[in-house]
């Protein structure tokens, strides 16, 4: 379905995948179908997230962290500007975590001090 290391648009993986076209964890129902990351928002981005504070976003990870068994592929972004994501294969969600000590640990690396409510850990499953 998606080339490793080819350059998508989110119009591009919406149209393939489904969902919604602007969050991070497009779903349908109650599965999440794809995962688009922004390095500069998560520095260790596709292995771990630093999921936002905002109330949709908290809940996306509470929905990810509950469906250890959904693979899906994940592609990922430079820069907040940046048009068009990178596919790195396909992953699944192996550990969530909101402990406060880890989540510090993880804003030193992104800048978003008091602004991170998970660290999604994301296993690589294939790069098909």
């Amino acid at each position: 379905m998606f080339d490793l290391n080819k350059k998508y648009t989110r119009t591009d993986i919406q149209q393939a995948r489904g969902g919604e076209i602007q969050t991070y964890l497009p779903q349908k129902g109650f599965i999440i179908l794809a995962g688009c990351f922004n390095r500069e928002l998560n520095p260790d981005c596709p292995t771990q997230i630093q999921a936002g504070s905002l109330p949709k976003v908290i809940e996306k990870a509470r929905l990810l962290k509950s469906q250890p068994q959904t693979i899906f592929p994940v592609f990922t972004k430079e820069t907040e500007n940046d048009k068009y994501y990178t596919y790195v294969g396909q992953f699944r969600c192996k550990s969530a975590s909101n402990n406060k000590e880890l989540i510090q640990e993880a804003e030193l690396k992104s800048g978003r001090h008091g602004k991170i409510s998970y660290l999604l850990n994301l296993e690589k499953v294939s790069n098909t």
